[in-house]
């Protein structure tokens, strides 16, 4: 299914409304796991790739995927094949297994968006059976423009980067932070021009949600807030 993004919007505000009713109306991170247990997913951190190539997934059917004993290749190493039922999101371990806060915020995305791909795409699925998952590779989740020649799984990808911000930051209260930060008496009508000063409004919007930089940045963006 094609959603604008309105359709989005709405999808995250009753996900928040319904579930984190408080984070309508303050600027909270997200448990991105108790998200995960709200929409009744199980979630596993796993092997899946002995690199970074990908990820997360998404069972949408029962299923099997292939886990590595150990985050690296080495020569001689075979991956193990184990089944996971349908409504399982898979999570790279090496995300867990760093130290850096980074990384550990990007884990955070990386989860919502894997829970996107369970809110929105089961139709999807449902009508293309020999798909019984959707695998996130590191490049999907640097799709964070719209264009006329996405194919259908990159549009699935670029939506689920839209739903899994907008879950994260719902987006009356993140306008409202973000010009409060700036002491705006009013917030304008057109986009603002980003200038370097703000990337410290986005950095203590960061903080509050526990994210990374780019994604508030582009969420502001994709809302007409900022343009550059």
């Amino acid at each position: 299914m094609i959603y604008t993004r309105e359709n989005l919007e709405q999808i995250a505000d009753e996900i928040n409304t319904r579930f984190f009713p408080k984070r309508m109306s303050t600027p909270l991170a997200l448990d991105v796991y108790d998200l995960l247990e709200a929409i009744k997913c199980e979630y596993e951190w796993k092997y899946i790739s002995p690199d970074d190539t990908i990820m997360g997934m998404t069972f949408f059917e029962d299923g099997y995927w292939y886990i590595w004993p150990k985050g690296h290749y080495s020569t001689g190493d075979k991956p193990n094949t184990e089944v996971f039922k349908k409504g399982t999101i898979l999570i790279n371990q090496r995300l867990l297994d760093s130290k850096s806060k980074k990384i550990a915020c990007s884990e955070k995305f990386i989860v919502t968006h894997e829970a996107a791909h369970w809110i929105k795409d089961k139709s999807y699925f449902k009508n293309h059976p020999n798909n019984i998952m959707q695998t996130c590779y590191k490049n999907d989740f640097d799709i964070t423009i719209w264009n006329n020649n996405m194919n259908e799984l990159e549009i699935i990808e670029r939506q689920a980067n839209y739903l899994g911000a907008a879950i994260h930051m719902p987006r009356n209260i993140l306008i409202e932070t973000f010009f409060k930060i700036g002491r705006y008496k009013h917030i304008p009508d057109e986009p603002i021009m980003f200038m370097p000063y703000m990337k410290g409004w986005v950095a203590k919007i960061a903080d509050m949600y526990g994210l990374n930089f780019n994604p508030v940045k582009y969420r502001l963006k994709d809302l007409n807030i900022i343009s550059e």
